[in-house]
C-alpha cells in the first residue's frame, strides 16, 4: 500500500503540477503590479500598451507547505513582449519564482506571496486568486521540455 501511495505521489496524481496558463497568469499578475508601481513613480501617464509575458520556460517544480497548505513552488524564466520594449529588452531572459496553491473549486489556483512585514515579525502570506478562462483548465499542465502532459485534476 505504501509503495502504491509513493508511486501515485511521484507521478503527480496526488499533487499534480499547475497548468501552464496558471503559471503565466501568476507571472503576469506580478508583472502588472510592478509596472503599475513603476509607471506611477516614473511617468505621469501610463503607456497605451503594457508589456506581456511570453516564452515561459519551467526549470524546477516542487511541492512544499506555505501557511500549512500544500503549495507548488515553480521556478523558471520568461521573456517580455509588447509594451514598446526595445529589441534588447524583449530578448532579455528574466527569472521567476512563484508559489501556487489550489483553490476551493476544481481548476482554481491562488498566487501566494509574502506580505510586507516589519522587521522581527513572522511572515504573513497574501493569497491572490488567479483568473483563468474555461479553455485554460483542460489539462495544459506544467511539464519539462520533452515530457508528456498530465491531467491537472
Amino acid at each position: 500500500m505504501l509503495l502504491l501511495c509513493l508511486s501515485l505521489w511521484s507521478c503527480g496524481l496526488v499533487n499534480p503540477r499547475p497548468p501552464r496558463a496558471v503559471i503565466e497568469s501568476a507571472i503576469a499578475h506580478k508583472l502588472s503590479q510592478t509596472q503599475a508601481v513603476l509607471y506611477r513613480q516614473l511617468t505621469p501617464a501610463a503607456p497605451d500598451e503594457l508589456a506581456q509575458v511570453g516564452r515561459i520556460r519551467i526549470t524546477a517544480h516542487q511541492w512544499t507547505a506555505v501557511a500549512g497548505q500544500p503549495t507548488a513552488a515553480v521556478v523558471g524564466t520568461y521573456h517580455l513582449k509588447g509594451g514598446g520594449l526595445s529589441g534588447a529588452q524583449r530578448r532579455q531572459t528574466r527569472n521567476f519564482e512563484v508559489y501556487l496553491q489550489r483553490g476551493d473549486a476544481k481548476g482554481q489556483w491562488r498566487l501566494v506571496e509574502p506580505a510586507i512585514a516589519r522587521a522581527g515579525e513572522p511572515v504573513q502570506w497574501q493569497m491572490t486568486p488567479l483568473q483563468q478562462s474555461p479553455e485554460d483548465t483542460t489539462g495544459d499542465t506544467l511539464e519539462r521540455p520533452g515530457a508528456e502532459a498530465r491531467d491537472p485534476a
